[in-house]
């Protein structure tokens, strides 16, 4: 019979977690992190009842590793979107806490970063000898000597330190460097690594950093794809640390499958050619052809509209593929040098995926990034180490990204301070053993959105979840149907006694940062982020209003957490960085209502906003000519149209003092297009789509 959880177990009046059996054991550890990865967009993940239409995408060498270790189907993360996600996977702590509500700025130059007084996991592992690198993606801040990789325990870098990145060089390398292939700079060594006087500092278009430089120009060739690239980064580094007596620690984070939905033409070709029926299954299937982004257009529209899902679908599928081969090449990698058995793999994606415009497919729950329903947070995620795990299995009780922190130190024998606070449990031997982690113990999701917070709490087998700011607590069973909502009484015990219970953990939890606003916010264009008067009753304008946020009293309906006074952003200690101790110390049904981070609107390209000067872009889909259109005189204009499947330049225009101009399409094949625009304060960009 199922019980109502007591206060007793959110006090944590329970048995203390045993590591008798793997703490200290000092195995190679690998953490792979996929980037907005669909739910059901891995083999491990899908059963019988996964409609084929969505499109099967194949992902063998994920499989056979999820299949020989543990998977772990009621998986979460703290957060529904890409930074404060990973701020609790490095720090073992809800983004709440520390003011890390929000993604970082998306500039390069941006001072701020995850506080430096919470050491990272990485820290304590590093400490114990390990030989560790991170790979890939960062997003936890760009400052050097604090927020770099290196600066929170690892040895080496390789990688990008924003939120995304160009799968090509070829998409950005005009962008940073002040001199192009067909200056005669280019060849010259001392020249051709030059940027521009003023280059465009959004994270997506600076080159890639090893350790805390970036690469050489021509280390790699425009159109080297970048899962490739990292993959062979990461090998490189166990070549080189495989005969070495200290074990592996790599954190390896992925891009894909995050946008922009790029992928090599000659895989997407083969990916056509392997999967025959992949096309034709999801472009008849009702779940794109009766989708919300098609069915809100004109009819005149729709067919266009469709032809965009699908190649999106096809183009993020290849993607994944694609990762899934590179898992693949670091595998055989381990095989080769006899350090495969015992080496930890643990795999997951920082949050779910985001659904039809980009590419992914959460069957069979509901919504996408962004979300507090299950779409949104719980996601792919399975532990493999033959040392250990000789008996495959299935692990429904729930595990949390923020079970990273003290399952990995205590592994690597390392010691954390009692003066720092973890979320997190270590699940490491209670997941051998099949036994739940954490009984009774709540998971937490909480996303600030249009002045109120959505919510979810989630305590095995119950979620509930609450949505906007008259909404009210919906209960779902994780064990029977995730989406379908319960209602009478469970097993004798009434939904609404459940739900109240949760509430009060949820109370509980939010009552120690109930007014700790966010430290920064993804952009401030304009007069700020439209939800900084929310927070601080003030915008960067001096516009003021009523602050609404954080308005915990009302998603947990309890008084007791209504602020008497201001909300204050967090401000970090500015405790120097390096090995310090710190004191006290169903399917998808719509697209978010808000953005996400930054999911660009729609003159963007990889999340660069469009500046004061307006741009108008019509028609689309086009024929022989397509307008662009100013609400004010450009100086300088520079025009191209690439190919999205290849990334090549098609066409580029050069133009001077204009307000209106039309490019000419006529010559361009049927398809999809990437049109990029940049002069004086605008840098945009759009998929169009010839006809």
């Amino acid at each position: 019979m199922r019980s109502v959880f007591t206060l007793l177990m959110m006090y944590g009046l329970m048995t203390p977690i045993a590591h008798a059996q793997t703490q200290g054991t000092r195995p190679n550890i690998i953490v792979i992190l996929a980037d907005d990865l669909g739910y059901a967009d891995v083999g491990f993940n899908r059963d019988s009842s996964f409609p084929a239409d969505r499109g099967i995408i194949p992902t063998p060498n994920l499989d056979e590793l999820a299949e020989a270790g543990i998977i772990c189907t009621n998986a979460h993360v703290t957060h529904p979107f890409c930074g404060p996600s990973r701020t609790s996977i490095m720090t073992g702590v809800y983004p709440h806490r520390i003011g890390a509500q929000y993604n970082l700025p998306n500039n390069i130059t941006t001072p701020l970063g995850i506080p430096v007084e919470e050491t990272y996991w990485s820290r304590h592992v590093d400490e114990t000898g390990y030989n560790s690198m991170a790979v890939g993606k960062w997003h936890l801040g760009f400052q050097e000597g604090k927020y770099q990789p290196m600066d929170r325990g690892f040895d080496e870098f390789f990688g990008f330190g924003g939120g995304g990145k160009n799968y090509f060089r070829s998409l950005y390398d005009g962008t940073w460097y002040k001199y192009s292939k067909n200056s005669p700079e280019y060849n010259n060594p001392a020249l051709y690594n030059t940027p521009k006087d003023n280059p465009n500092t959004n994270e997506y278009l600076d080159p890639l950093q090893r350790n805390r430089e970036y690469v050489d120009r021509k280390e790699f060739a425009e159109d080297d794809y970048l899962t490739d690239v990292l993959t062979d980064q990461a090998i490189d580094f166990i070549d080189r640390k495989a005969d070495d007596d200290d074990p592996i620690m790599m954190y390896l984070a992925y891009n894909a499958p995050h946008t922009p939905l790029q992928a090599p033409a000659n895989e997407i070709a083969q990916f056509k050619t392997d999967n025959p029926n992949f096309e034709n299954l999801i472009r008849n299937s009702t779940y794109i052809t009766q989708s919300r982004p098609v069915t809100k257009l004109p009819v005149d529209e729709q067919a266009a509209q469709i032809d965009v899902l699908v190649e999106n679908r096809i183009t993020y599928a290849t993607m994944v593929s694609n990762m899934d081969t590179n898992i693949g090449r670091l595998v055989q990698k381990l095989k080769d040098e006899n350090i495969f058995d015992n080496t930890l793999i643990i795999f997951f994606s920082d949050n779910g995926g985001y659904t039809y415009s980009k590419g992914a497919v959460n069957y069979p729950l509901n919504a996408l990034k962004g979300s507090v329903d299950e779409g949104g947070h719980r996601v792919p995620f399975f532990v493999h180490w033959p040392d250990q795990i000789s008996s495959p299995s299935t692990y429904d009780f729930q595990i949390s990204s923020l079970d990273l922190y003290p399952t990995l130190v205590n592994l690597a024998g390392g010691t954390i301070p009692n003066t720092k606070t973890i979320d997190g449990v270590d699940f490491m031997d209670k997941m051998i053993a099949g036994e739940d982690a954490r009984p009774g113990e709540a998971l937490f999701v909480l996303r600030p959105q249009n002045g109120f917070h959505n919510a979810a709490i989630i305590s095995y087998p119950y979620r509930i979840s609450r949505k906007g700011g008259n909404g009210s607590w919906k209960l779902f069973d994780v064990n029977t149907n995730p989406e379908q909502q319960l209602s009478g009484s469970v097993d004798g015990t009434p939904v609404s006694e459940i739900i109240s219970s949760l509430e009060d953990q949820g109370s509980t939890w939010v009552a120690s940062f109930k007014d700790v606003g966010p430290g920064w916010f993804d952009h401030e264009r304009g007069n700020g982020h439209p939800h900084r008067i929310l927070w601080y009753g003030e915008d960067n304008a001096g516009n003021t209003a009523a602050a609404v946020f954080p308005g915990l009293d009302n998603t947990y309906n309890d008084a007791s957490l209504a602020i008497t006074g201001t909300v204050q952003p967090y401000i970090e200690q500015g405790t120097p960085p390096g090995p310090v101790v710190t004191p006290d110390g169903t399917d998808e049904v719509t697209e978010p209502d808000t953005p996400t981070e930054p999911e660009p609107p729609t003159n963007v390209v990889s999340g660069i906003e469009r500046t004061e000067i307006d741009l108008s872009i019509y028609p689309n889909p086009v024929e022989n000519r397509l307008i662009l259109k100013f609400n004010r005189p450009v100086s300088k204009l520079e025009v191209e149209i690439l190919s999205t499947t290849t990334g090549k330049l098609v066409e580029s225009i050069s133009l001077s003092n204009i307000q209106k101009t039309e490019v000419n399409t006529s010559n361009l094949e049927s398809g999809v297009y990437l049109l990029r625009v940049q002069g004086d304060q605008v840098y945009s960009s759009q998929k169009i789509i010839k006809l």
